[in-house]
């Protein structure tokens, strides 16, 4: 058996840690594993024993254009600068030129199935498979909204949905499989493609390797109540509505300190707010951390908190899980497949007034932490990455016995 994964992202995060991990333990299963990605996320894959095709920095406009002229050849830029709107058209042009070259590696590599993640991926594999002209099998994972699918309130988003619903009809018809993370996103993606998805689709959840859980390990944080947000910049993790509610909190819970994960640019409505309401004492942005690094931090606070305003999955809720953590998650998605209320934590709308009262209902209730925790430590087995990558070995297996 021989896959080769596709992964085009701008960084790190939960999609590009459960690729991470399902491809470990898929060469621990004797798959070999391949993998294109851009040069953006190299750094993060190094340490699996794949042959990898770095296809360059992807998120730098100036890149992409001379590598439109230049596909051989694979241009780094060490401080990528992405052109808004146009970025996509020129990632599309530099996926149509550099398919001879992808296909050369996956043809060297002897790979029968082609694993894609994440929205550019799929555009690229659309391009590759649909010139293949040997009998390569495709498979793509839904690990979300597919760009601004599913998200309303503004005309462009309209607009933008429009195209993507287009594209994906005919990439999902080229599709051997679609896998859904989530029965959640499965019926989003379904009241749109109908037969498609029902004829393809299929649901595997995401899994947890509990053999890089250290509950032993902790970093040194603040004296008082600790509180995680592992989202980042990206507001959809719902960052602004947690950081109105902390301002909710804040006279009864004083000392409440809420650490946010993964890089927040300066001028960004997050570290607005936080200045808007003089939170600044008690709002830490500490970056992006290393995996180990990151799962000391969340062993260490008293709950992460993650009120997405749609989550397809929440790979963040499975570590916390697995560390004993209780968990403030939205309702608004996946999430409430993996997270049963006042038992791994508790489920709120992605709503401010909602979310200060949980956090205040989880620090006054010591005991109620203490039962959640202990719920979490014995519910997390049932998300185990074995039992996970046994559906996609199946799948592969059904795909490759199958070819004509």
């Amino acid at each position: 058996m021989n896959v080769c994964f596709v992964l085009i992202s701008d960084g790190w995060g939960g999609g590009e840690n459960i690729v991470h991990q399902m491809i470990s333990h898929l060469i621990k299963s004797n798959i070999k594993v391949s993998i294109i990605l851009n040069h953006e996320i190299r750094e993060y894959f190094e340490d699996l024993d794949v042959e990898i095709l770095d296809l360059g920095s992807l998120f730098d406009s100036k890149s992409v254009i001379q590598m439109i002229f230049q596909p051989e050849n694979a241009l780094i830029s060490p401080h990528p600068k992405p052109i808004k709107l146009l970025h996509l058209l020129l990632m599309f042009f530099y996926f149509f030129r550099a398919r001879e070259r992808v296909k050369n590696f996956i043809d060297f590599n002897g790979a029968e199935i082609l694993h894609s993640h994440i929205e550019y991926s799929d555009i690229l594999c659309y391009l590759v498979h649909k010139s293949y002209d040997r009998n390569v099998k495709w498979i793509s994972n839904m690990h979300g909204p597919w760009f601004s699918l599913f998200y309303g309130g503004s005309g462009f988003s309209s607009i933008s949905n429009f195209f993507i619903i287009r594209f994906l009809r005919k990439a999902f018809k080229e599709m051997d499989r679609i896998i859904f993370v989530s029965q959640y996103l499965y019926n989003r993606f379904e009241d749109i493609f109908g037969e498609l998805v029902l004829d393809k689709g299929l649901i595997i959840r995401n899994g947890i390797d509990l053999s890089n859980i250290n509950r032993e390990s902790f970093s040194p944080l603040e004296a008082g109540f600790n509180i995680l947000f592992p989202g980042g910049s990206k507001l959809t993790k719902g960052g602004d509505i947690l950081i109105n509610a902390v301002k909710d909190v804040i006279t009864e819970i004083p000392e409440l300190n809420l650490y946010i994960a993964l890089k927040v640019p300066p001028d960004h409505l997050i570290r607005r707010l936080v200045k808007k309401y003089g939170l600044e004492a008690n709002v830490h942005f500490v970056g992006f951390l290393k995996p180990k690094e990151y799962l000391a931090l969340l062993n260490s606070v008293d709950l992460l908190a993650m009120p997405s305003r749609m989550e397809a999955f929440g790979m963040a809720y499975l570590e916390a899980m697995a560390l004993g953590v209780p968990i403030i998650a939205s309702n608004a998605g996946g999430g409430a497949e993996i997270i049963k209320n006042f038992r791994n934590g508790i489920l709120t709308s992605p709503k401010r007034d909602e979310v200060a009262e949980a956090i205040l209902t989880l620090y006054k209730d010591k005991s109620l932490r203490k039962i959640i925790s202990e719920n979490n430590l014995k519910d997390i087995h049932k998300f185990k990455w074995n039992k996970t990558v046994e559906e996609y070995i199946k799948t592969y297996k059904k795909l490759t016995v199958n070819k004509e």
